[in-house]
């Protein structure tokens, strides 16, 4: 009977211990699953945080090759293909110089650029491939890092050459432009501004005459001509710049040009009359008077007394193309904080 006990309590001991071991097993196991999981998170981590390191160097490229397209779109004369061929390549020369060049290494660089005769928006698609250490562990050798850039080109000229002595106000754009090469436009009906103290035009459908002087004072002359505060000029003043086709000389954007305040001055549509069918740049201002720029306008024709009123459309927005960029003539729109050249996205 005892050695029947001892064998009893020998077998029992060994499925014990078996028991245990197998245990002992499975823990190993989690363990090493465990470990790998760990290390698998700890390296998504890291070449996540990596990544996110590329994809700021990568913006960064973006950028500059959006913004080079643009000042390139800006800088090149000819058509809108010659200048989107130049932006585009100067975009690409900029991420190439910045260690990103289309379909090496897995880098994808896509330049979109949609422009017209006053400017573009230049997109630019970067894709580079990062290089994962840990996250190849788990099947992902590489991962896409994608970013996009988009930047603005308009052309901003400070200064107008042949300008008429037309007066606009700035809320008539931009419902008032029409593009007369797709077809007729329809000419918008333009009247002097209301009797009293208000001269300036206050809604898109009013002008005033313009000297092209100093609201606020002047040289007292305008140029030869006599006129009170050097701006209040008489008819015969207006009716020379209209006759010489505008200003002979450039009125610049730092030019408070105010409009002319005595009267309506009947004669002057009969001295418009001749101009009808031309186009000219005119000065665009505020409700205030101010400033902000140049637009195009065709007109179409004129009525004297009684109506009094012009008609005509707008073809271009304000600040067009072929008015003049200087250097050395006055504020221009970079000044009052009107970017020509600006990233959009």
């Amino acid at each position: 009977m005892t050695n029947e006990r001892n064998t009893m309590i020998a077998n029992r001991l060994t499925r014990r211990d078996r028991a245990r071991h197998g245990q002992r097993g499975q823990m190993l196991v989690m363990f090493a699953l465990a470990i790998f999981v760990v290390v698998g998170v700890v390296g998504l981590v890291l070449d996540g945080g990596s990544a996110f390191a590329q994809r700021r160097n990568e913006q960064n490229v973006a950028d500059l090759s959006a913004m080079s397209g643009a000042y390139s779109y800006l800088n090149t004369s000819g058509t809108v293909a010659i200048r989107s061929a130049a932006a585009d390549a100067a975009a690409r020369q900029i991420a190439t110089a910045n260690g990103y060049t289309d379909s090496v290494g897995g880098t994808s660089i896509t330049v979109g650029v949609n422009g017209n005769s006053f400017g573009a928006d230049i997109k630019v698609d970067l894709t580079g491939s990062h290089r994962n250490n840990f996250a190849a562990i788990l099947g992902m050798p590489t991962w896409p890092v994608t970013v996009t850039a988009t930047a603005n080109s308009t052309t901003r000229p400070n200064g107008a050459i042949g300008a008429m002595p037309l007066l606009f106000n700035t809320a008539a754009f931009p419902g008032a432009v029409c593009d007369d090469s797709a077809g007729p436009c329809v000419p918008e009906v333009y009247q002097l501004p209301g009797t009293g103290n208000q001269d300036v035009p206050q809604d898109a459908t009013q002008f005033n005459w313009t000297v092209f002087c100093t609201a606020n004072g002047g040289n007292g002359n305008n140029n030869g001509k006599a006129g009170q505060n050097g701006c209040n000029a008489n008819s015969r003043t207006v009716k020379d710049l209209m006759d010489n086709d505008g200003t002979s000389t450039t009125v610049y954007l730092s030019d408070d040009i105010g409009p002319w305040d005595s009267g309506t001055h009947s004669t002057l549509f009969d001295d418009l009359e001749p101009h009808s069918g031309e186009t000219f740049p005119v000065p665009i201002v505020d409700n205030s008077g101010q400033m902000t720029g140049w637009a195009y306008f065709h007109l179409v024709d004129v009525e004297g007394a009684p109506d009094k009123v012009i008609r005509g459309y707008f073809v271009s927005p304000v600040n067009a193309e072929k008015l003049v960029v200087s250097q050395g003539g006055g504020t221009s729109l970079l000044d009052t904080g009107v970017m020509p050249i600006k990233l959009t996205n």
